[in-house]
């Protein structure tokens, strides 16, 4: 057993919870930092499916990647959204913790396991960004077939794929500083459309693999991770699947 304000401690070795983006809301979403807690349940999101899970577990804690709310609740409805899944959370005795961007960007964090799953060598970090190289040049589609994670949407800029930008989630916003580290491709997900313009008239490949697809993989990790940190404590992975599926006609 461990109080979780004690636990908190112990997360912020892992990612220090000060190194979140200033728009960002990480730590403690709902729960007493006096729980006792003898049970984690790791998710990528505070899902009803999530919450419900930890429920049925009887979990202490659900520890989640993306927090419940980033904007602050307006209203306290608990019919829907949000405040619904506080007051579920609430009911049960199930605090909630988040880690979010200072996870992205820590050692071991997302980043560096999108950076390891897509086989990155001599990987540099630049925040959220990580820089590496493949070890021999390959053309795009080629390489795409390598990937362990599917559903790739692609943009080929029709040069070989050889230094590589990774970075989690919505990482669009660093593909210029990747060009600018020499990278040839940029791997991410969320990409909107003008964006990607804008990177295959520079000369980058794009590759989406989806904001679930370059997330979902810290869950399992992480959970491990923990359970090396927290002896005694019972940890489990939630495993999700992405909201998004594909449509054949």
């Amino acid at each position: 057993m461990m109080i979780l304000k004690d636990l908190l401690r112990v997360l912020d070795t892992i990612a220090p919870f000060d190194t979140s983006e200033e728009w960002d809301n990480v730590g403690l979403m709902v729960g007493d930092p006096d729980s006792e807690i003898r049970s984690i349940l790791v998710a990528l999101d505070p899902s009803f499916e999530a919450i419900e899970a930890a429920i049925g577990s009887a979990v202490d804690l659900l520890l989640t990647h993306h927090p419940l709310m980033i904007q602050p609740v307006r209203r306290f409805d608990i019919s829907e959204g949000a405040s619904k899944k506080m007051a579920m959370l609430i009911r049960s005795g199930i605090d909630l913790v988040s880690m979010h961007t200072n996870l992205d960007k820590a050692p071991g964090g997302v980043a560096d396991e999108l950076a390891a799953c897509i086989g990155l060598k001599d990987v540099r970090s630049l925040g959220a960004l990580r820089v590496g190289s493949i070890t021999t040049p390959v053309p795009l589609e080629r390489w795409i077939r390598t990937l362990p994670l599917k559903d790739a949407r692609v943009i080929d800029a029709g040069v070989p794929v050889h230094m590589v930008g990774a970075c989690p989630g919505s990482g669009m916003d660093f593909w210029r500083l990747a060009r600018q580290e020499g990278c040839d491709t940029m791997v991410t997900g969320d990409v909107r459309y003008h964006a990607g313009i804008e990177a295959l008239d520079a000369g980058l490949n794009v590759v989406d693999l989806g904001h679930f697809g370059t997330e979902e993989i810290i869950v399992a990790p992480l959970a491990d991770r923990l359970r090396q940190k927290l002896i005694g404590i019972d940890v489990c992975a939630y495993k999700a699947n992405d909201i998004f599926s594909l449509y054949h006609e």
